[in-house]
C-alpha cells in the first residue's frame, strides 16, 4: 500500500468519526432527569465542642442536685430534688438523643444531591439509593421540607414536576473515603438519572479541572492539526519521487 493511499485512509477515518459524531448529537435525547452530586468533609468550630463539653459538666447530676439543695435551703426532700434534676437534664438528653450521643461529629461526611428534571412532564417514582445509611432532608421546588427521623439508605420522592428542581442532603455516620467510593444509584419510572459527581481539587488539578473541556478541544485540534501535516508531507513526498521517475 502506497503512502499516498494511507494518508488518504487518515482523512477518510477523520470524516467518517467526525460525520458519526454529528448524527450521535443529532439524534441524542437528553436525559428526563439529571443528577448533580457533591461530596464533602464536614468540619465543626472548635468551640462548639467546648461548649457542648461546658453544658455536659454544667448538667451533670451531683452539681444540679448540689445547686438546687443549696437554693431550696433544705425545703426540698431527697426526691423532690431529683425531680428538679430530672426536669433540667431533659431537655438537654432530648437534644443528644441517639444517633446525636456525641453531638455532631459522628455525622461529618455530607452529601448534596441536586436533581433536575429538564422536560416538561413531571418525573414519577424518583428512587435514590445511597452506598449507607444516613439521616436525610428533601426539599422540593416550592422549598417544602421531608426530615426523616431515621437514618436511611433509601430516599423515595414522589413526583418532581415539569422544569422543577429537588435538593437532598444527606449526612453519613461513615467514613468519607468509603462513601466516595460506595455505589450510587439514581433512578425514575422512565429510566435512569443522569449522575454527574463533583470533587474539590486545588492547585494545578483545580487549574486542569476548570478548563479540562478547553484542553480536550485543544488536543482534539492538535490531533488533527498533527495527522493533517503528515498527510501534507506524506503527499508533497510521493509528489517528488514520481517527478525523479519523471
Amino acid at each position: 500500500m502506497s503512502w499516498e493511499k494511507v494518508g488518504k485512509a487518515l482523512v477518510g477515518l477523520l470524516v467518517a468519526g467526525a460525520c458519526a459524531g454529528g448524527v450521535y448529537l443529532a439524534f441524542k435525547q437528553d436525559p428526563a432527569l439529571e443528577a448533580r452530586l457533591t461530596y464533602s468533609y464536614l468540619t465543626y468550630p472548635s468551640q462548639f465542642s467546648e461548649r457542648i463539653s461546658t453544658a455536659n459538666d454544667m448538667l451533670r447530676y451531683e452539681r444540679l442536685h448540689g445547686q438546687i439543695s443549696d437554693i431550696s435551703q433544705g425545703q426540698l426532700s431527697n426526691q423532690q430534688v431529683d425531680k428538679l434534676v430530672d426536669a433540667a437534664q431533659a431537655p438537654y438528653l432530648a437534644l443528644f438523643a441517639k444517633p446525636f450521643e456525641a453531638g455532631l461529629v459522628d455525622h461529618r461526611t455530607g452529601l448534596v444531591i441536586e436533581l433536575k428534571n429538564t422536560r416538561e412532564a413531571p418525573l414519577k417514582n424518583v428512587q435514590i439509593r445511597l452506598p449507607a445509611k444516613g439521616l436525610v432532608q428533601v426539599r422540593d421546588d416550592d422549598g417544602n421540607d421531608i426530615i426523616p427521623q431515621a437514618a436511611t439508605n433509601l430516599i423515595d420522592i414522589a413526583t418532581i414536576g415539569g422544569r422543577e428542581d429537588c435538593k437532598v442532603w444527606v449526612y453519613f455516620d461513615s467514613d468519607y473515603s468509603q462513601i466516595r467510593q460506595g455505589g450510587l444509584s439514581i433512578r425514575h419510572a422512565d429510566g435512569e438519572a443522569q449522575i454527574l459527581a463533583y470533587r474539590e481539587f486545588v492547585g494545578l488539578p483545580a487549574t486542569i479541572a476548570s478548563y479540562s473541556q478547553l484542553l480536550l478541544a485543544l488536543l482534539g485540534a492538535l490531533a488533527i492539526g498533527v495527522l493533517g501535516l503528515g498527510y501534507a508531507c506524506l503527499s508533497r513526498s510521493q509528489q517528488a519521487t514520481a517527478q525523479r521517475r519523471a
